[in-house]
């Protein structure tokens, strides 16, 4: 097995060795991992498989006889289809793919036997790589139509392409420039600058990504000018020792361990005063960047919900892995002039009361359902004063008082039960429009707010008008083209003949209390449906995916629905009279809008109790059975021959590149021997033949001056440019062919690498005059 390996190695090894291509490897992938430290809400397996891919693709590249605007263009065309594949989620689930493998095995046996065929082969995978694409389309049209009518970005989608883009970009040019130009300061400067200004700004771990580029790229350039040397001495002739690797590691051992020193000191040696200088002189510049950069790309810092960017995410995905992030730590107390619970009896157990109100203590309302998660659209930030009314407009009900003690929550969003009416610290309001608060933040560890939760009888939920203030049904109705169609008929389905909203949501809340509560799932994929996901496949979930499910059922049957999150009640401590809330009491839910009452709360989570109000319940309609999980796959043919074209393009530019190449005895010399005998053919075609008894540098003034002539003649400037500048490039090839064939020292691997960019060059000139003749 050693053996084996060690030539498998042999085989794959770069011509300049291991060691600098792990260099370039450990350099390059710098920018990705300190992008990936700065940043959770980029995809980090998707920077780095790019990052991968580009130096893989770029390193042939460089190896092959493409020129530099055609590996240029290649390295464009093949990052933006990776790109869009990777960051829009285009492959499918290898479930997917796998089935469609062995579907295509049945599918060709019954072709063989003459039977009933059925589908084509991936028709699946070309249905899904289909919707996607589409899903993505859909993402970018919004992005431009939001800036054609002067709004803001909510859509991080382009902050994604552009990243991915960037990482593949650098990267390919980094590799190209290296190993084909033979300029590492070329190649690397570019995501240098990069690393340094994210280190600079972010500080921190960032800045032990940056001592590693510089580390690696100083040992990077000392082997690299190691290597120079050595093609130098072996063209001359010149005798070396073979330790000089040795020797370099000594020279470099110096400067080594000042930057490991650095490594070490580095939380000590802090640029922060350099940053605070920096600030002082670019903070108001810096300010009119960062808003032309939130209008085009959205937020530029993340929620303090948690959620992942303004492409949407969970806002209590945190609670994906159980118990270990379910801390019993206490996040504040809550002080009400509700009247008490009563007491447990002696096992423990409460005594029942139907009619006692239960609380959210709500952090923050959602409006915009991405497929992926919620964010918020378009928000207007009012300040308001200590004890000043929050809105003018006051909804039904009576007040209640509600005292908060923060605890250990380190969150500048404030919690408030439903329609918070005044608090007694000064606070900055978010709305999307009057009476649709969004969220309350601010500074305090303690703080009084009075609200009016509204406690409507069923009845009077069941007689509401279904007519809704201007401009609500646009927020709360609004669900993204991409939920598939199997969402919307199981939310009609659910809802049946039912006429009022309170009958519908009533209905879907009951349907979802049917799914099994979990917390022992595993991270919802990122190129699915959420809801879809839930509903029909995995089918159990906690509370984010309950309340998202009944949101997005609710509006595809007409009822105006928010998704709001914070806590739930938590437990009460008769002994203080407070409700102690702590971190595993974080929870989402739904407020459903009724007319002349306001936002009502609704919980379909199966791991919370049912709420109950005051008047009975509803009939609920008859519940349709939970939906098969995993069904087929809509067959899609244009998809399949859209996809599959793509992949065959792809594929055809890879064999080409990969293609094998012919060894033989001396392949430096024989590269030269190669472009001489096509330039021979050149000739023919330029009305210059080789003739006999002619030798090589005969043959080459001839061919020259009869290159001139054409060149002047010609009206045709790219024709004269190729006459002016072609002679040149013969003359040397010539002269390389002549030591090749005839000189006492053999051909270098560098000056054959020479002829063969001087070749991509001169081919190019030679069309031009084979075109001028004509």
């Amino acid at each position: 097995m050693p053996p084996l390996l060690a030539r498998l190695l042999d085989s794959c090894r770069p011509r300049e060795g291991w060691v600098p291509f792990l260099l370039v490897l450990i350099v390059i992938f710098c920018l990705p991992l300190i992008l990936l430290q700065e940043s959770k809400d980029l995809e980090g397996a998707t920077l780095l498989i790019l990052t991968a891919l580009a130096v893989t693709i770029g390193l042939r590249t460089a190896r092959s006889r493409l020129s530099g605007t055609a590996s240029a263009s290649l390295g464009v065309v093949f990052g933006l289809v990776l790109v869009v594949i990777l960051v829009g989620g285009l492959m499918p689930p290898m479930s997917i793919l796998w089935k469609e493998v062995r579907y295509a095995f049945v599918w060709l046996g019954r072709l063989f036997w003459g039977g009933v065929r059925g589908p084509l082969p991936f028709s699946s995978a070309a249905g899904y790589s289909a919707e996607r694409l589409g899903s993505l389309g859909v993402r970018l049209w919004r992005w431009n139509r939001e800036l054609g009518i002067g709004g803001v970005a909510q859509d991080s989608i382009i902050v994604h392409l552009l990243a991915a883009f960037l990482a593949w970009g650098l990267a390919f040019f980094a590799v190209w420039q290296i190993y084909r130009g033979r300029s590492i300061l070329v190649g690397l400067l570019p995501s240098g600058a990069i690393v340094a200004a994210v280190a600079f700004f972010a500080g921190g771990d960032s800045i032990f990504y940056l001592l590693v580029y510089l580390l690696c790229t100083l040992i990077l350039m000392g082997v690299a000018r190691l290597l120079r040397q050595r093609e130098k001495w072996e063209q001359a002739g010149t005798d070396y020792p073979g330790g000089l690797g040795m020797e370099l590691a000594l020279a470099l051992a110096p400067s080594l361990a000042v930057i490991l020193v650095l490594a070490v000191l580095f939380p000590v040696l802090h640029p922060r005063q350099i940053r605070d200088a920096f600030w002082k002189v670019m903070d108001a510049p810096w300010s009119v960047v960062e808003q032309a950069s939130e209008r085009l790309f959205g937020p530029m810092t993340q929620m303090s919900t948690g959620a992942r960017g303004s492409a949407g995410s969970l806002p209590r995905g945190h609670l994906l892995g159980g118990a270990p992030e379910l801390a019993e730590t206490v996040v504040f107390y809550v002080t009400t002039d509700d009247p008490a619970p009563p007491l447990p009896d002696l096992e423990g157990h409460e005594a029942p009361d139907l009619v006692r109100p239960r609380r959210y203590w709500r952090s923050v309302t959602y409006d915009t359902y991405t497929g992926l998660g919620w964010t918020n659209g378009p928000l207007e930030h009012v300040t308001s004063a200590s004890d000043h009314l929050l809105s003018p407009e006051l909804p039904p009900g009576r007040d209640l008082r509600q005292h908060y003690d923060l605890a250990s929550y380190d969150d500048p969003l404030l919690h408030a039960a439903n329609a918070p009416l005044r608090i007694d610290h000064p606070v900055q309001a978010a709305w999307r429009a009057p009476g649709d608060l969004v969220q309350l933040s601010g500074e305090a560890d303690q703080y009084t707010v009075i609200s009016r939760p509204p406690e409507p009888t069923v009845e009077e939920l069941a007689l509401a008008s279904p007519a809704l203030p201007p401009g609500l049904p646009e927020r709360h109705l609004a669900l993204p083209d991409t939920v598939p169609r199997r969402v919307l008929e199981l939310a009609a389905e659910v809802a049946g003949d039912a006429e009022s909203h309170y009958d519908k949501a009533i209905a879907i809340e009951f349907f979802l209390r049917t799914y099994t509560y979990t917390l022992d799932l595993p991270s919802p994929p990122g190129n699915h449906d959420l809801v879809d996901y839930f509903l029909f496949d995995q089918q159990e979930g906690y509370c984010d995916y309950y309340a998202s499910a009944m949101v997005v059922m609710a509006r595809a049957v007409g009822v105006p629905a928010r998704f709001a999150t914070g806590f739930a009640q938590g437990a009460y401590d008769h002994d203080t009279g407070q409700w102690v809330v702590v971190e595993k009491d974080g929870h989402s839910w739904v407020e459903v809008y009724f007319d002349g009452i306001g936002w009502v709360e609704f919980e379909p989570t199966a791991g919370q109790p049912a709420l109950v109000r005051t008047g009975g319940e509803a009939t609920v309609p008859g519940v349709p059975a939970l939906p098969p999980r995993n069904p087929g796959w809509p067959t899609t043919l244009w998809a399949l021959l859209v996809l599959g074209g793509v992949l065959v393009l792809l594929g055809a530019i890879v064999v080409w590149i990969w293609r094998p190449r012919r060894r033989q005895a001396g392949p430096a010399a024989a590269l030269v021997r190669d472009r001489q005998s096509r330039l021979i053919r050149w000739g023919d075609r330029l009305g210059q033949p080789f003739r006999d008894g002619q030798t090589p540098l005969e043959y080459s003034a001839k061919l020259r001056e009869t290159i001139r002539n054409q060149g002047q003649a010609s009206p045709w400037p790219q024709v004269q440019s190729a006459g002016t500048e072609a002679p040149a490039e013969i003359e040397h090839l010539t002269g390389a062919f002549v030591r090749a064939q005839y000189g006492p020292e053999a051909v270098t691997d560098r000056e054959s690498w020479t002829v063969r960019d001087l070749w991509i060059r001169l081919r190019r000139r030679l069309w031009w005059l084979w075109l001028g003749r004509r």
